[in-house]
């Protein structure tokens, strides 16, 4: 029986060190196949990833930002804002691709102005980012009186609605945002400073890392990605709701936690989201109430936390 038990728990340990995360994900997905007749359906599974689009989108923002040792709370006030400020230019007689493009450029800015808080005035990040939400989200509500922005362009829907064959455009978008994270972590200077500062700060900055100028352009990535899914999320909404990111950075620092228990790799934030997605999704096919959701997820990410905490002892 002992025997039996150790090659069981050897199994196991081996696959959680070839799929990590993955290996929940894949757990999940058996689970609720079996547990719902309407999941496995095709709709099902591309509304699945439709929905998690925006969270993974500022998940892979945030995901630099918590490799790097920091924290950023601004994510979801941050959308909301670019969103509705994008929705705001285009009512106004603005094209949508300029209007993309300044609202992309201002949450480029934003973030660069949450960078220099954190790495020339020594702000705390979550100070930093935790001022920053509470501001952002009074900004929203002032730019906007309090109201949805509505009357946007059929061709600004493209990009929260539209699909590419059988693809929704926003999980296309949110692969082009993978993409180029996993090469700037893989193979830039940028990735590898991230990773550096994040494992020891003063050995970066002794081997001669610009610890400052890395971070702003941490948060500078950070605050583009929000920009981005706020601006996915306004066209999916048809809309610009000021109050569309009340959870956003809570679902993205939720996504980051529970992909990374498994190791620092971009991909992983992505199964993150995923389970979260499969999560949300299999408790609305049983009907279960959306309060129990958000226990289920509080949950699962203080365990995902936990078991990073048990790997990283079992390794040392």
């Amino acid at each position: 029986m002992g025997t039996k038990t150790l090659k069981y728990k050897t199994l196991i340990r081996k696959l959680w060190d070839s799929l990590g995360v993955w290996l929940i994900f894949i757990v999940l997905f058996i689970l609720l196949s079996l547990l719902s007749d309407n999941f496995l359906t095709g709709s099902n599974l591309l509304n699945i990833v439709r929905q998690i689009s925006v969270n993974g989108i500022i998940a892979l923002g945030a995901t630099l930002v918590v490799m790097s040792g920091e924290i950023d709370l601004s994510q979801g006030s941050l959308a909301a804002l670019i969103g509705c400020f994008c929705a705001m230019l285009m009512v106004r007689g603005i094209s949508p691709i300029v209007a993309i493009l300044i609202a992309l450029m201002v949450g480029f800015l934003i973030g660069i102005i949450m960078g220099v808080a954190v790495a020339f005035l020594k702000v705390p990040s979550f100070i930093t980012t935790l001022g920053m939400m509470y501001s952002l989200s009074g900004a929203v509500l002032l730019l906007t009186n309090s109201q949805p922005i509505s009357g946007l362009p059929e061709s600004f829907l493209v990009l929260g609605r539209g699909y590419l064959g059988f693809i929704p455009v926003p999980v296309l978008i949110t692969t082009v945002v993978l993409i180029v994270t996993w090469f700037m972590i893989k193979f830039l200077p940028f990735g590898r400073y991230t990773l550096a500062i994040g494992e020891n700060e003063n050995a970066a900055r002794l081997s001669g890392i610009n610890v400052a100028k890395t971070r702003v352009l941490i948060f500078a990535f950070a605050g583009l990605a929000s920009a981005l899914g706020g601006i996915v999320l306004a066209s999916r909404l048809s809309s610009g709701q000021p109050s569309s990111g009340s959870d956003l950075s809570l679902q993205a620092l939720a996504a980051v936690f529970i992909g990374n228990a498994s190791g620092k790799k971009v991909t992983n934030t992505i199964a993150g989201a995923l389970i979260m997605g499969l999560i949300n999704n299999g408790l609305n096919l049983m009907e279960v109430n959306a309060s129990w959701q958000k226990v289920a997820l509080g949950l699962i990410l203080i365990g995902a936390v936990g078991l990073d905490v048990v790997r990283n002892k079992n390794k040392s």
